[in-house]
């Protein structure tokens, strides 16, 4: 039972919402883990985005180079702490040496083609997946790199927690944050805490002082491909010089902060998201210049500026989006650098 339960958190949320924005920075401790230490120090291609399937995904993962995976479960609510716990996903993880960042969902609604009902809210849905991912961190920390309060893009249903403003607010965002370190604080953790957004979800939403003070590092989505100029994936001067403009805006806000690119790559067809430039091609050989790209960059960017990135997906769960066909096949014959 989490310490912090459910109304508890909507106590904190009024608390929050009424206090200072060094309430929350007194909260939030910029140094606080070896955790945090690691994330500053990482840089270069670093895993990626995977939808649960199969567990012993991990090690082939690990065995290509892979070092940090980020989780989030497929069909299930994921309401219950048990999904991690039962089917050891954290513990699996660990075994093969790859670190782990569990996501909570954070848009009411859950699964595919689901429409939204009278009990689809924040708070009846969303905080307990919260409460669960939180729980399960807590009765296995070992394996956990950080914690995202936030949800992946989904078959048919886009969620980043500011773009969509699923908690209503950045400050109430922020207070479910912060809701979570305390509960880490009384279990004796320290495990950095942040969101996973576009920089535009972060621009179009309003005040975001009270999410930017809650976090202790920066988790990027950071797509070219949907960029108005966007044209092939290997383009330097557009798909490049995109993603280095979000990497600019994240740098203007995080206050020194780390900045993992956790969302990044390019899709092999258009079925599951419509580009918005009409030069786009989405293809095996444009994905494979995408990723080449970013590997090419490891000196003179990624290196200098400690600063890792992670591949939208492992397999094509989300059609188009992932490094192997869903038969588990690659794509192209993919290879990535981890340092330089």
């Amino acid at each position: 039972m989490l310490l912090f339960s459910l109304f508890s958190l909507i106590a904190f949320w009024a608390y929050i919402s009424n206090s200072s924005v060094a309430s929350a920075s007194a909260l939030r401790s910029r140094s606080n883990s070896t955790r945090l230490s690691k994330i500053e120090s990482m840089y270069a291609w670093e895993g990626f985005v995977y939808d649960i399937e199969m567990i012993q995904d991990f090690t082939e993962m690990k065995s290509r180079g892979a070092r940090v995976v980020i989780t989030f479960e497929f069909c299930g609510t994921g309401a219950d702490v048990q999904y991690y716990d039962v089917l050891d996903i954290i513990t699996a993880a660990g075994e093969v040496g790859l670190d782990i960042i569990p996501l909570a969902w954070t848009l009411p609604i859950h699964a595919v083609g689901q429409t939204f009902g009278p009990n689809d809210t924040f708070l009846i849905q969303s905080v307990p997946r919260i409460e669960a991912v939180t729980q399960a961190v807590i009765n296995n920390p070992g394996p956990v790199l950080a914690i995202a309060i936030d949800p992946r893009i989904t078959l048919y249903q886009g969620d980043e927690p500011l773009f969509d403003n699923d908690a209503g607010s950045p400050a109430a965002l922020a207070s479910y944050i912060l809701a979570v370190r305390q509960n880490l604080t009384l279990a004796g953790l320290d495990i950095p805490l942040s969101i996973s957004d576009l920089a535009f979800g972060w621009q179009s939403a309003g005040n975001i002082t009270p999410v930017a003070d809650a976090v202790d590092f920066f988790m990027v989505n950071n797509f070219p491909y949907f960029a108005f100029d966007a044209t092939t994936g290997g383009n330097e001067s557009t798909s490049f010089t995109d993603f280095m403009t979000d990497i600019d805006y994240f740098e203007s806000i995080a206050d020194g902060r780390p900045i993992l690119v956790t969302q990044t790559g390019w899709p092999t067809n258009e079925d599951e998201f419509a580009p918005n430039s009409p030069a786009v091609v989405a293809s095996v050989p444009s994905s494979e210049g995408n990723w080449d790209l970013l590997d090419g960059h490891c000196e003179d960017y990624f290196k200098t500026k400690n600063m890792g990135w992670m591949w939208r997906s492992w397999k094509d769960d989300i059609d188009g989006w992932g490094v192997k066909y869903l038969n588990g096949t690659d794509k192209w014959p993919w290879v990535a650098r981890t340092s330089c």
